[in-house]
């Protein structure tokens, strides 16, 4: 972790290129993902180094309250951060990588017998991490990954530091939230009326609330 930088930059698999680069890499049989956060603009830089949390640390403290509550997110390993000068700003978020190889994105590709067990399970899983007081304002169907464990789903949850916990989410606010996730009508159909159930709401008015949010992508 000292010279995480070092390694990055000879050793891994990317996995990803943004403003941002991912790379997973093989660390005494650990296999870590390691997120490289591209350079931000002075002012954000001057902001994280005074009063703003950085995105890094947020990345790191995220999971660590999900997985305290009962909520699956990929193990944080550590959050580096290299404060070489005002120009020169350098940070790494590392974490375990999950074996949860599917996401939500690929659900309607899924026969339709499984998929709406999957979206069912899903809506299940939604209403509990709302009521739970968690907001994932990035809830974007490649942020939730998911596994079958022993004839059951699983969900997981990453990128998260823009999540916020606290207080629990009102019904309103949770159905917005699924608005993020892409998918067709029949999807939308199973998981909003799983989802009022689950939190003993109108469906008709979660539908009402979800399609003020809805944004095609």
């Amino acid at each position: 972790m000292r010279h995480i930088d070092e390694h990055f930059e000879r050793e891994g698999v990317e996995i990803h290129r943004g403003r941002n680069v991912i790379k997973v890499l093989e660390v005494e049989g650990l296999t870590l993902c390691v997120k490289h956060y591209g350079s931000l603009p002075l002012r954000r830089r001057l902001a994280d180094r005074t009063y703003r949390t950085p995105k890094g640390k947020k990345a790191y403290v995220r999971p660590l309250q999900l997985r305290e509550r009962g909520f699956e997110s990929p193990e944080p390993v550590a959050y580096v951060a290299y404060h070489r000068s005002l120009t020169r700003d350098s940070a790494y978020f590392v974490c375990l990588l999950s074996n949860y190889t599917h996401s939500m994105a690929e659900a309607c590709s899924l026969p339709q017998p499984e998929r709406d067990e999957l979206t069912r399970n899903f809506a299940e899983y939604a209403a509990r991490l709302h009521e739970g007081g968690f907001l994932h304002r990035d809830f974007s169907s490649d942020n939730i990954l998911y596994g079958k464990v022993n004839g059951k789903y699983h969900f997981s949850l990453i990128d998260t530091n823009s999540m916020r916990g606290g207080k629990r989410v009102g019904v309103e606010k949770g159905c917005k939230n699924l608005a993020r996730l892409q998918g067709d009508d029949h999807f939308f159909g199973v998981l909003l009326d799983h989802y009022a159930a689950c939190r003993k709401s109108d469906p008709e008015q979660c539908r009402k609330y979800f399609e003020r949010a809805y944004r095609p992508a």
